[in-house]
């Protein structure tokens, strides 16, 4: 049985913290740092899913050891050593704070670097920030990008410059779509039901083309401006354009009649949305 790349098992583990399988990501990013002890990334990832504070300090000390220019995890590292000196302070155990904080700029340090609580999860302890803005996300809320994690308003904002279309597009768009769905549903319901079981594969290799032609059409129609939701609005319009076809159906009893349109329902509405994305 071939070993998971330490690589697949960093993204694995960030992708279990981030829905909140803490378990699993600490399992996976584990093994990473054992097949990949040199990978910075890995220990930046167990650091961050880590509980006891002796291990996380172990984490952040390793990959600033790989990487001393670090900022994450310089910041990682003083300020759970700020959390061990307290913790120390309140057991009664002698105590100093990291000389590379002072007393007096503990708070504003661990407000502008530390570890703190997500801002959208306010009981959420973390250490991770976006990397756009610099506010504190917890591994659930964070979405790794080409350049770093970010939190899902900033991802939001970079999509929204992306997204030139507008309202007026999305009615363009249910038109377009819900006319060609109706004649493409009728056609396959009328026609390929005929082929007996034949109907079967040619609805398989036909169903993808008709809707990808459908999916082009209003991409045509909208001159080729992207909207976020332009292919749920098509995707929706063909369900809506094939129900009536496949309700008559049963009505008339021809179960095996269901073949055909319900292939269209399933395939190019898939296939729409994957090519409106």
């Amino acid at each position: 049985m071939s070993k998971t790349p330490a690589i697949d098992l960093v993204q694995q583990g960030l992708t279990a913290a981030r829905v909140g399988d803490l378990e699993d990501a600490r399992r996976l990013l584990t093994e990473a740092t054992r097949q990949m002890p040199d990978r910075v990334e890995a220990w930046l990832g167990l650091a961050g899913v880590v509980e006891p504070l002796e291990e996380k300090k172990l984490c952040f000390s390793t990959a600033l050891s790989l990487n001393p220019d670090n900022h994450e995890a310089q910041a990682g590292l003083a300020l759970v050593e700020q959390k061990l000196a307290s913790a120390n302070k309140s057991s009664g155990k002698e105590s100093a704070l990291p000389p590379t904080i002072p007393a007096q700029e503990n708070s504003s340090a661990e407000n502008e670097t530390g570890i703190g609580f997500c801002y959208r999860h306010p009981q959420t302890e973390t250490a991770l920030r976006c990397n756009r803005c610099n506010k504190l996300i917890c591994p659930k809320c964070a979405q790794r990008t080409p350049v770093g994690f970010r939190c899902p308003d900033c991802v939001r904002e970079q999509e929204n410059k992306y997204y030139s279309g507008g309202n007026l597009d999305y009615v363009i768009a249910g038109v377009v779509s819900l006319g060609l769905s109706l004649i493409a549903a009728g056609l396959f319901t009328i026609i390929l039901g005929r082929f007996g079981f034949f109907t079967l594969f040619i609805a398989f290799f036909l169903a993808p083309v008709v809707a990808g032609f459908i999916a082009e059409a209003v991409r045509w129609a909208v001159g080729k401006r992207r909207s976020r939701y332009l292919g749920r609005i098509t995707a929706g319009a063909l369900i809506l354009a094939t129900l009536p076809f496949i309700v008559i159906t049963l009505f008339s009893g021809s179960l095996f009649g269901l073949i055909a349109p319900g292939m269209f329902l399933f395939l190019g509405t898939t296939t729409v949305l994957a090519r409106l994305r």
